[in-house]
């Protein structure tokens, strides 16, 4: 009688074009039976068939990362082709997994390519070409096309009718992890954290454990103050995805808030300090004797010009005390002085930088050009702005609540922080 894994092997290593789907279902099992697993290990560790196959294996055990360095390169078949688009999808490579998956789909219409392609162009902000591949896909009552036209609902800024999709289907099937994953993003959309956080923890006591679920966990920790909870996310993604996008760049936001000493502010004034010191002298209006003198001497930009002294820059031929003044000027106007080291000009904090400075003008031209970072935002706001390509006061002004609670992750509570924030200067949300 043959046993799961000759089932398994001989689906992968002898069928011609092996069946996509009986390979998923097998996927899940083996995380679940640990001895189907290590004899799919040992099978691996002698493998002799074609290497796309091997690329699959080693998909379908959770090593993603070596699977895409051969499927990106040996994947010649439609089979071996689904399952690097699968891990391109997995890994945050939405455009490039689209185009492996749209082809296929487009010809058998299948739940299996599918469901990673609404995904690719849900991630990618197409939500129209999202919902048409719902409606494609045959058995719209099926949980997991349900779970994702509540996911697509969601993000269309349509709370109650994303509730109204999932629930009733959620309360009947407890433990599926696609309704399980939407009412997460529901609770999260609606300000509760509490709900989202063990929806989410439900779903990863078993793995595979998606990558969404991670991130989604990851940046709840990192709200509760949670930080090590958090890395643990993003680690467990880039152990599999060492080239996901979002989840190295959240790592590195989390490892850097467990720093007892790490300082946002003052690390966004020493930014905005480090532009100043790169802005090149020849922005300003010099005199042609000052400007040539400063290219002479190999003064290229405010940082250059800063470590010299008087002395150095009057011992310079035509270089006089009129030029000194015109130069000592332009420094003062920027904060800056000569002979001044680099950590001072970066520690220096501007008036206007200072707590008790200039009173702001509420819904003023000068206040709407300011940086989102002036308004302090949390990290999943800020998050959120740089989905959105929102770098202004103004462009966020701009938005509307639809806007914002159609991005991935935020919520009523960042919604409320970032009315609160623009309602302190005098302004508010579009459509408000």
């Amino acid at each position: 009688m043959p046993t799961a894994t000759s089932d398994f092997l001989a689906e992968l290593v002898e069928r011609k074009t092996p069946d996509v789907k009986a390979l998923l279902e097998l996927r899940n099992t083996l995380y679940q039976d640990p001895g189907l697993r290590r004899q799919a290990e040992d099978a691996l560790a002698s493998w002799t068939a074609a290497r796309e196959r091997q690329g699959v294996l080693l998909y379908l055990l959770g090593r993603a990362d070596r699977a895409l360095a051969i499927l990106e390169t040996e994947a010649s078949h439609d089979f071996a082709k689904h399952f690097l688009g699968r891990a391109l999808c997995d890994a945050g490579f939405f455009a490039r997994a689209e185009k492996l998956l749209a082809p296929e789909f487009n010809q058998y219409k299948t739940l299996e390519a599918g469901l990673p392609l609404f995904r690719c162009q849900l991630e990618l902000g197409r939500l129209d070409d999202a919902e048409k591949t719902l409606k494609a896909l045959k058995n719209p009552q099926h949980l997991d096309i349900l779970a994702a036209r509540g996911e697509l609902l969601l993000r269309r800024g349509e709370l109650a009718a994303a509730i109204a999709e999932v629930e009733p289907a959620a309360d009947q099937n407890p433990s599926h992890r696609g309704l399980n994953f939407v009412l997460g993003l529901i609770a999260q959309a609606a300000g509760d954290d509490d709900t989202a956080r063990l929806a989410y923890e439900r779903i990863a006591q078993n793995a595979p454990v998606p990558v969404d679920v991670l991130i989604n966990l990851g940046t709840i920790y990192e709200d509760e103050g949670e930080y090590d909870l958090a890395v643990k996310c993003y680690e467990t993604i880039l152990k599999e995805y060492p080239r996901h996008p979002r989840a190295r760049l959240y790592l590195r936001d989390a490892q850097a808030s467990m720093n007892m000493f790490y300082d946002e502010d003052r690390e966004r004034k020493e930014d905005k300090r480090l532009q100043i010191l790169r802005t090149p002298v020849t922005d300003f209006e010099l005199s042609v004797r000052s400007r040539n003198c400063l290219a002479k001497m190999k003064i290229e930009t405010l940082g250059d010009l800063i470590l010299k002294t008087e002395s150095e820059l009057l011992s310079y031929k035509n270089f006089g005390e009129t030029s000194l003044q015109e130069i000592k000027s332009i420094l003062a106007s920027k904060g800056l002085r000569l002979g001044m080291r680099k950590e001072d000009a970066l520690s220096y904090i501007p008036p206007e930088d200072q707590k008790g400075g200039a009173p702001v003008t509420p819904g003023g031209d000068d206040v709407l050009a300011r940086s989102i970072d002036t308004l302090e935002l949390s990290v999943r706001s800020r998050r959120c702005m740089e989905r959105l390509g929102i770098k202004t006061i103004g462009q966020l002004s701009a938005k509307t609540e639809p806007d914002l609670l159609g991005t991935p992750n935020f919520g009523q509570t960042s919604l409320n922080e970032v009315k609160q924030k623009l309602a302190e200067l005098g302004l508010s949300l579009s459509g408000a």
